[in-house]
């Protein structure tokens, strides 16, 4: 039996040494090189408003921004907003860069295009993932396209998970963190604990990631209005199949 962990971890999970370490954990030239496969999934003309939802400390959308589109970015994590927002001063970035809960949040504005990055797909329940997919679909063009990227599809989990099982140890300049992975069958999601330690300081954080099929993904974003195109396993567009560590699904507004 899995010890259960609640569906709302994500409220104070984004914090301390655990903002530190992804903030840097990604090369500068693959940001690039994944931002430059989006915009051309996307297809959009410079000025375009994109929504990067959830945006954490802002990677894409400060490249996004870069390359002459405007963004508005949503994130529940104080400290990545408070980065962010320093950064836009500094380097006059036109991106809006909004604290908020998504699920909760109302969205008014139009979009040419959004993106679902770094594994946040399946942070929430089955009906909570309902309203995020209703909400980013009712901000959408009609034609616009949603991008989800994600490394915890079924597909890509189950084949692989006598790796994702094993205790596994990552460093990130001054940072380690070890990762335990357990698997709750009964409720198909995927429980992470993880202890970083910098300097001689520790901290203990565990989440939980709802686990979804493909076909499950794919039929949920048809609920609501969006229809999926393609189905890529890295940012060079090979097909995506059975065991592919990761997936970028790309999905079209209905018009």
């Amino acid at each position: 039996m899995v010890n259960e962990i609640s569906d709302n971890w994500y409220e104070d999970f984004f914090q301390g040494i655990n903002c530190e370490l992804w903030e840097n954990a990604i090369p500068t030239d693959v940001t690039k090189q994944e931002v430059d496969f989006l915009l051309n999934e996307l297809n959009l003309k410079k000025g375009n408003h994109i929504l990067d939802i959830p945006c954490g400390f802002g990677r894409h959308a400060i490249e996004f921004s870069k390359q002459g589109f405007e963004v508005t970015g949503i994130d529940i994590s104080k400290t990545f907003i408070d980065g962010l927002t320093e950064k836009i001063i500094s380097e006059n970035l036109n991106i809006h860069a909004i604290q908020a809960d998504i699920l909760k949040i109302q969205l008014n504005e139009r979009f040419a295009g959004a993106v679902c990055l770094g594994n946040s797909f399946g942070y929430f329940n089955i009906e909570s993932m309902k309203l995020f997919i209703e909400k980013v679909s009712a901000t959408l063009e009609p034609g616009a396209k949603f991008i989800i990227n994600s490394g915890m599809i079924a597909e890509s989990i189950m084949p692989n998970f006598l790796t994702y099982s094993k205790n596994n140890s990552y460093t990130v300049g001054n940072i380690t963190m070890d990762v335990t992975n357990i698997y709750n069958v009964e409720d198909s999601y995927m429980r992470s604990n993880l202890i970083y330690t910098k300097e001689g300081k520790t901290e203990e954080h565990s989440f939980k990631h709802y686990v979804f099929t493909l076909g499950e993904v794919k039929r949920l974003l048809k609920l609501y209005g969006l229809t999926t195109i393609a189905t890529y396993s890295s940012t060079s567009k090979e097909e995506y199949k059975l065991g592919d560590r990761q997936v970028y699904i790309v999905a079209k507004k209905e018009l």
